[in-house]
This record gives C-alpha cells, sequence and structure tokens, in this order.
C-alpha cells in the first residue's frame, strides 16, 4: 500500500488493495514473461548472426559509478575558464638545427639572433648495408680467416631497425602482415610475406623468457593480480587467452580450458609437481569433501609422501586410494596445486580480482563492483513505484561505492563497521518488487568478496584495468583470426604482454624491440624496472 501512494491520482481503498495487489503480481509476471520471451529472442537473432558470420554488437553499457555525479543527476558541465593548454613540444628532443636566413634586409640592421621554430618530421626510407667482410688468408694459402658480423646481423639478411619496425607496425600498431609488406614494398624493401612471418614468430625465445618473468615478479610483488579472460582461437580449435596483471604488469597466454585447475597452472609457471602440504589440505577442508579423502591425503603428509612429480604420478596416487569421483579428483588436483605454489613462494593471502567467474574464486577473492552493478542495472521498471524504489537503491549503490573509493584514499578502521552496516541496508528487500529483490539477494551473497577493501585497503574496486588490457587481445582476434603454430600463439601471447608493460613502466614499446633485437640491453630487464617501480612507490 505505502508504494502505490507515491502514484499519482491513486486514492488509498482498504477494500481495493487485495486486489490492487492481484493486478501488481499480475503485471510482474507478465513482465518477467515478455523479458524471458525477449532475451530468447535476443538468443536467437544472436545465433542467426553467428550463422551468417555477422558483428554481434555489446549491449552492456559502460559503467556510471566513477562519474562525479549520482546517475539519477545530470552532470554538470566543464568549467572552460580554468582550463589551459598543455605544451606538447616543450620535452622534444632536438635531432637538427637548421639556420634560415632572411630575404630584402634593409642596410645598416643588425643581427639579433634567432627565433626558434619546432617542426616535427619523420625519416621512412631504406637503407641497405653491404657489409664488407675483410678475408686473409695463411701465407701458404691453405688456411682462409674471415671477419664476423656482429652477434645481432648473424644468420639473418635483415637489420635489427627493420625488424622491430616490423614487429612494431603489427603488435602495436595492429598491421597486418600483408599490409606491411605492401609498406614496405613501398618504401623499396624486398621481402617476402613468410619472411616477415618469420621476424613476427620464429626464434624469439629471449622475449618469452622475460614475459616469463613478468608473472613470476608480479607474483613476489604485488599483494593483488587482476584477471580475466577472452575467447581465443588456435589450431582452429576454440580456446580461452587468461589476462593477469596488476599498476606493473600485463601476462597474457592462451590454452583450451578455463577451468580452476588451467587458472592455477598458469600460477605455477611450466612447474609439473603436485604438493601435499597445509595449504593443500585446508583448501579440500574448505571445498567441504567427504572426510576419507581429507584423512587419506592428510596420512600421507604426515608419512612424508608430499610431492608428486608429475601428473602420471597423480593419477597413479589417485588410482591406489581409489579416488574415482569426478568432483573429488578435480578438488583435490585444485588443491595440490595451491600446495605447489605456496611451496614455492606464493602468498595465499593474495587477492585475486576478477568480474566474478569461478575459475578465479581462490585465495583472497576480491570482486568488481561495476559488474555486481550490472544486473541493477539492467532491472525493468513498469510503474512510478518501481522506478522510485530502483533509484533508491541504485543511489545507495553510488554512494557507497563513493565512500569506499575514499576509504582507499584514506584507511580509517573506525569507518569500516559503517560501511560494513551500509551495505547490508543497500541489500535490504523491498515490497512488491520481486526481481528486484533478487538481484538485491544475489548481491547480498557476494558482500565478503565485495567489502575485501575493508580490510585490505589496496584492494581495486573493479576490473577496469584488465577489461583495458584484454580488449588488445580482442582487437588481435579480430585482425588475424586465430593462430595455427605453437610459435605463432606464443609471440603473440608474448609481445602483447610486453607491450602493454612497456606501457604501464614508461617505456617506449620502440625503443625496447630497438634495444634487445641490437643487443644493447641498455633497458634493464623489464622485471627490474618493476621491482624499482614498486620500491619508488611504497617510499
Amino acid at each position: 500500500m505505502k508504494e502505490t501512494q507515491n502514484i499519482p491520482g491513486f486514492k488509498p481503498s482498504l477494500a481495493a488493495e487485495p486486489y490492487v495487489q492481484h493486478l501488481h503480481s499480475l503485471v510482474y509476471s507478465l513482465s518477467e514473461r515478455l523479458e524471458a520471451q525477449d532475451k530468447k529472442i535476443a538468443e536467437l537473432e544472436a545465433e542467426i548472426r553467428r550463422l551468417k558470420n555477422l558483428p554481434r554488437k555489446p549491449d552492456i553499457k559502460p559503467s556510471k559509478l566513477d562519474e562525479g555525479t549520482p546517475p539519477t543527476e545530470k552532470p554538470k558541465k566543464k568549467d572552460k575558464k580554468n582550463w589551459t593548454k598543455s605544451k606538447k613540444k616543450a620535452n622534444l628532443e632536438i635531432h637538427e638545427q637548421r639556420p634560415v636566413k632572411a630575404e630584402q634586409v634593409p642596410p645598416n640592421w643588425q643581427f639579433a639572433g634567432y627565433k626558434s621554430h619546432l617542426v616535427q618530421d619523420f625519416i621512412v626510407r631504406a637503407n641497405n648495408i653491404e657489409y664488407q667482410l675483410e678475408v686473409w688468408k695463411s701465407p701458404d694459402g691453405k688456411e682462409e680467416l674471415t671477419a664476423t658480423l656482429p652477434g645481432h646481423l648473424q644468420n639473418t639478411d635483415f637489420g635489427p631497425i627493420l625488424k622491430g619496425y616490423i614487429l612494431h607496425q603489427y603488435n602495436e600498431c595492429g598491421v597486418s602482415q600483408a599490409l606491411i609488406q605492401s609498406s614496405l614494398k613501398d618504401f623499396g624493401v624486398q621481402i617476402s610475406g613468410g619472411q616477415i612471418n618469420n621476424i613476427l614468430i620464429e626464434d624469439k625465445e629471449g622475449f618469452h623468457g622475460e614475459k616469463e618473468s613478468l608473472l613470476t615478479k608480479g607474483i613476489e610483488l604485488g599483494e593483488e593480480l587482476k584477471t580475466d579472460d577472452t575467447g581465443a582461437r588456435h589450431q582452429f580449435k576454440n580456446g580461452f587467452c587468461n589476462c593477469i596483471n596488476s599498476p606493473l604488469f600485463t601476462y597474457f597466454t592462451t590454452t583450451y580450458s578455463k577451468s580452476r585447475i588451467n587458472f592455477l597452472e598458469i600460477l605455477r609457471q611450466g612447474r609439473t609437481d603436485y604438493t601435499i602440504n597445509q595449504a593443500a589440505l585446508d583448501y579440500i577442508e574448505k571445498e567441504k569433501l567427504p572426510p576419507k579423502y581429507y584423512n587419506i591425503l592428510f596420512q600421507s603428509h604426515e608419512k612424508g609422501q608430499r610431492v608428486l612429480e608429475d601428473k602420471a604420478e597423480l593419477a597413479a596416487y589417485c588410482a591406489k586410494h581409489n579416488f574415482k569421483a569426478q568432483y573429488a579428483l578435480r578438488t583435490i588436483t585444485e588443491a595440490l596445486l595451491i600446495g605447489t605454489l605456496t611451496e614455492h613462494g606464493f602468498d595465499p593471502g593474495t587477492v585475486i580480482h576478477s568480474d566474478g567467474a569461478g575459475q578465479f574464486n581462490l585465495f583472497v577473492h576480491a570482486l568488481c563492483w561495476k559488474h555486481a552493478e550490472r544486473p541493477l542495472v539492467k532491472l525493468k521498471c513498469y510503474n512510478p513505484v518501481q522506478q522510485n524504489l530502483w533509484d533508491e537503491k541504485m543511489t545507495a549503490y553510488w554512494s557507497l561505492y563513493q565512500q569506499l573509493k575514499r576509504f582507499k584514499l584514506d584507511p580509517d578502521p573506525a569507518l569500516a563497521d559503517g560501511l560494513d552496516k551500509q551495505f547490508d541496508g543497500l541489500c535490504e528487500p523491498v515490497i512488491n518488487f520481486s526481481s528486484l529483490n533478487r538481484v538485491l539477494e544475489e548481491l547480498k551473497a557476494k558482500k565478503q568478496q565485495l567489502l575485501v577493501v575493508l580490510t585490505r585497503p589496496g584492494t581495486s574496486l573493479h576490473n577496469n584495468d584488465s577489461e583495458r588490457d584484454i580488449r588488445e587481445y580482442a582487437k588481435r582476434r579480430k585482425l588475424s583470426a586465430g593462430t595455427r603454430s605453437e610459435n605463432g600463439r606464443k609471440a603473440r601471447d608474448t609481445f602483447l604482454s610486453l607491450k602493454k608493460t612497456c606501457r604501464k613502466l614508461g617505456i617506449s614499446f620502440w625503443e625496447y624491440l630497438l634495444d634487445r633485437l641490437q643487443g644493447k640491453n641498455e633497458i634493464p630487464p623489464l622485471s627490474l624496472v618493476m621491482e624499482q617501480k614498486s620500491m619508488t612507490a611504497m617510499a
């Protein structure tokens, strides 16, 4: 009855109340039925688009949580009076100075110096170098000594700047191999498509090693790892690309699975062993496996059988103890992978921040507030009462998010209890809006993962960084569909990882490529730069 009082022209009546409630229930049921039918129609249309190879348009609008005004208010116009234009040329390096003489100077005038005018330009041309290698022969003419090329020019017909240009165009600018070949032909470079492909993917062990060091150092340095995944094609099969990142690095890797086991194996970084330790036992207890499994693993731990060297030994161990249930085998594998991680120094208190996907629900799992907001945003209101209730909840959600942002900047333990209670108030159900209540109930179930920031202020409130990072991968997928060779897959993951990491560390990706291809190594290893940046931020 309280909700209907807000409807213009409505006159309350005790006799009418049951009938009005009946109408409300009828409207809700019909609305939900229509919504379900609309969803089914959208799925069928999406399937038609997929079969016709038509592009799929996203239906999710960007979140407005970080805007300066509540979602129910209009944003204020920017003040242009205090705006000043930045000086973009202030820090440009000067490569050449050319004096320009003035014409028709009157007689008896005195020279007063120069007035600077900076022009940016770019040199693009072929630069073919013929190396004349000295050849020396012994006095008897039987032996011959030939000069040796620098290391970065051996076993190749292309110089490091050309290689760097090809890698930069493909990985930074998203230019296809065919267009790279076409543009190089215009510049006077004779190179085949196969040679371009080899430059992009072959003999990249040094880059692969540096990419792997990013995750190792990121795990070592960070108390939080953000993660997300997206679809990927490899060898004509559907797979998944997982992105792990922090403010200091980005790490991509492509697999055929998006399970929790797969994510733990990525964190394990190529190790093959499975470890039974206290962390593994704690996980089995947390996942509530029947006691027999815990007891058998505990006895193995007590007897000293703590390390299983590979999958074959793990399978033999499970067969020996008659572990056959699939859910038990999966959970035990996850537990022993966690055991291996902690045995090799992984902190079980590490925050794993994600959009809510189940495979990332490990260690201290934190959720993205902007993903949690989406069910609220998608709700449909069918009368003014529902609209008012929705506005109240959205304003409360927005207000709490803004307060948590301020809490992150200036953590005050005295405020934590109040914010916790405010979340409970946000999730309180309302009358005669069942779909909103279901969303609020789901939101309340995620409370612990959404409020990690109250005990760990360094925890992020949103997963935007992961979304932005993985968008680079999605763009690459649209450009070249999928990879066909293992070297191609590794090269794609590696150079996307290195490019994003260079950008986060303030290093020019172009300069980085030239430095590594020329063998100078004047730019320190990226993992070392990560460590230096981390120490600077903590100081």
